[in-house]
């Protein structure tokens, strides 16, 4: 198996698997039902997922699914605030920094970084104005590739190179978010799976993830149970794709990624178990 993806692993050099992010959404509409909380009930469900392995939770307060209308900038924040307020009288304002909010907006962004959050998950790809702004808070930025918007991204998704021009789109707004001021650490890279794209493009994406590793930046990967990987499967139900998220997200880790975002942390969390204790085996056999 020399030339297999266990033995080109990345993740074989690595003293470290990838960390997870939990997936809460406070809205009514996202498209995994299982993901969404109230704000009052958020805050137990983000505390059990840090209990069971996951690094950071990421919270939205506004639906991307495909189709998905944007919601109001008041909305969302009442929302957010509500469930930071909350966390931070259960469980401390040190826990804020494992806190990431996914919005579009740069006027959310301006007020849940005064908790003290660590990362702003945006997956519009963001602008001139939001990055100033992250260099100016000193956050961690997830600079995500959408062709289109939530409405529109999925009505007919087209590339000459799929993987080419997602390169370059991370490449040009990275050399924009330095040029801003923000730290290269503090720069992740989402190629925006499943926003803007078909099932193939997903799936080149996916096999291509080491390749933009060349360039520095952390990479993060949302596949949670996506409908491609429904398409794959024959399954239109999002509560049927455990099994064909972990095989995506397993596949990922071992190809050396650095962030997964999943709903299913304790499931994902003993799979890195599983695979850090073969791992030590094949470096350092008995």
């Amino acid at each position: 198996m020399s030339s297999s993806i266990l033995a080109n692993s990345t993740l074989l050099s690595k003293n470290s698997l990838p960390q997870l992010w939990g997936v809460i959404n406070l809205t009514s509409d996202s498209f995994y039902a299982a993901s969404r909380a109230e704000p009052e009930t958020a805050v137990r469900r983000a505390l059990a997922m840090l209990s069971e392995g996951a690094a950071v939770v990421d919270v939205g307060a506004e639906s991307t699914r495909p189709g998905a209308c944007p919601i109001p900038d008041t909305i969302q924040i009442a929302r957010l605030v509500r469930f930071l307020e909350d966390l931070r009288a259960e469980a401390g304002a040190a826990t804020l920094r494992r806190i990431s909010i996914d919005t579009r907006s740069l006027a959310v962004m301006q007020k849940v970084v005064e908790f003290g959050i660590g990362y702003i998950n945006d997956t519009s790809g963001g602008s001139e104005d939001v990055y100033r702004f992250i260099a100016e808070s000193g956050v961690s930025y997830v600079l995500m590739h959408i062709q289109g918007t939530p409405e529109t991204m999925q009505l007919n998704p087209q590339y000459e190179d799929v993987f080419a021009e997602v390169e370059e789109y991370l490449l040009k707004r990275s050399e924009k978010l330095l040029k801003a001021g923000v730290k290269p650490t503090h720069i992740i890279w989402d190629t925006g799976i499943g926003f803007g794209k078909t099932v193939e493009h997903n799936l080149i994406l996916l096999a291509r993830q080491h390749a933009l590793r060349r360039h520095g930046f952390r990479l993060l990967a949302g596949v949670s149970r996506k409908s491609f990987i429904g398409r794959i499967l024959g399954q239109d139900d999002p509560n049927e794709r455990l099994y064909g998220t972990l095989a995506v997200q397993l596949y990922l880790t071992l190809r050396g990624l650095d962030i997964l975002r999943v709903h299913d942390v304790k499931p994902m969390s003993d799979a890195l178990v599983m695979i850090d204790a073969l791992r030590r085996y094949e470096l350092h056999p008995a």
